[in-house]
This record gives structure tokens, C-alpha cells and sequence, in this order.
């Protein structure tokens, strides 16, 4: 399965003492998600699917972006500040690109709206 959306690289990055930015142009006015995964790993290649699916439900009003392992790998300092313990791990940002908080919750489409909707107030029809 091959991964959908925008796929970020370190230098879409910015750690700071105010926290980790994600600097593009697509995450200056909304809030959205990071997926942060592993080529390697079988539950990023369970998710992905549903990644795909939620990237084309919210579209750019809720954007989804993701950054691979190898990228990662390529800044050890980033991957220090966003504390990635495991794949895959899903963070949000805020409409500034500033990241926010970690999700641990289940990772199936119902579940990742339900937060969305809940914490970011953007909801739509998701059954």
C-alpha cells in the first residue's frame, strides 16, 4: 500500500524552546495530523489505508501529512523533540503548524473523526 498526501521532510521542520513546527504552507491555516511511520512496520501498513481514506475525506480544510522513519533518522534532534517512541505515531498540529498533542487512541476512521470532531471541532459525516 503506498502512502497518499503530503509527505514531509525534516526540513519542513522547526524545533524551537516555544515546541516542534511544521513549516509548509499547507499547515498555516488549519489544524491537522502527522503520521509519523516505518516502511518496515506492519501496524504503519495497517493504518495506511486508513490514512488514505481519512486524507481524502477531510481534504486540505484538515490536512494530513507524514514523515517516514529515513527521513527522520536524517535529524536526530527532531526526532528527540517529537518524541517518537514507536510506529506509527500520530500527532496533531495546530492552524500555526506548532505540534499539540500525541494520539493514543484506537487507530480506526471512526475513532480518529471522533477526536477530530471533538478536539478540533471539524466534523463531518463519518458512517
Amino acid at each position: 500500500m503506498e502512502l497518499q498526501g503530503i509527505k514531509l521532510t525534516t526540513n519542513d521542520f522547526i524545533s524551537n524552546s516555544n515546541g516542534v513546527y511544521i513549516n509548509t504552507n499547507i499547515t498555516k491555516k488549519n489544524p491537522g495530523m502527522l503520521f509519523v511511520f516505518a516502511n518496515w512496520c506492519g501496524h504503519c501498513h495497517r493504518f495506511m489505508p486508513i490514512f488514505n481514506e481519512l486524507q481524502k475525506q477531510l481534504g486540505s480544510d484538515f490536512p494530513l501529512v507524514a514523515l517516514e522513519d529515513t527521513e527522520l533518522k536524517k535529524n536526530s534532534k527532531l526526532s528527540e523533540d517529537l518524541n517518537v517512541q514507536g510506529f506509527p505515531t500520530i500527532k496533531f498540529f495546530d492552524q500555526r503548524g506548532k505540534i499539540v498533542s500525541d494520539y493514543n487512541k484506537n487507530r480506526d476512521k471512526k475513532t480518529i473523526l471522533e477526536h477530530i470532531c471533538k478536539v478540533y471541532h471539524h466534523c463531518i459525516n463519518y458512517h
